[in-house]
């Protein structure tokens, strides 16, 4: 009888862009659930003094666009968590997934460095960098583990 082939080990940059990318999951959708709320909300606060006087007058469908918006971020960030999950099991869908969500969230990541009215602040550069940085990780630790996805995903 042939032995069963062994089923290779996971390489540690695997579980850390794992990690990150779920890291970075949860927050995106924490922040899209918050930005849900107030797109929920904003009818009822739109017309308070204060926001009227800064924002003067803003059409309902603003409030529709927050709730969509903060539902996108909601979903990508589950998707996020989800790919990086099964990425931890050798799912190959799931490492294309992740590398294409890591893609995009390096790109946004990328545009929020670009300095505001304001100018850029030390904390939020180093926000930025540092998404930017753990979705680049990612993307590097993805794409240079081929042979471990191939040789994890063939059937025992």
């Amino acid at each position: 009888m042939a032995a069963p082939p062994v089923r290779p080990a996971r390489p540690g940059v695997i579980t850390a862009a794992s990690i990150i990318l779920i890291i970075f999951g949860v927050i995106l959708g924490l922040l899209g659930l918050l930005v849900m709320l107030g797109g929920a909300l904003f009818p009822a606060i739109k017309d308070s003094p204060e926001l009227a006087g800064q924002l003067g007058s803003v059409p309902e469908s603003f409030g529709t666009f927050i709730l969509v918006l903060g539902a996108i971020m909601t979903a990508w960030g589950s998707l996020q968590v989800v790919s990086a999950i099964f990425v931890l099991s050798g799912r190959t869908w799931a490492r294309i997934t992740a590398m294409i969500l890591a893609i995009l969230g390096a790109l946004i990541g990328l545009a929020t460095i670009i300095p505001g009215e304001n100018g850029l602040t030390p904390v939020g550069a180093t926000i930025s960098l540092l998404f930017v940085g753990g979705h680049a990780f990612a993307i590097w630790a993805l794409a240079s583990q081929g042979r471990w996805f191939a040789a994890a995903s063939t059937p025992a």
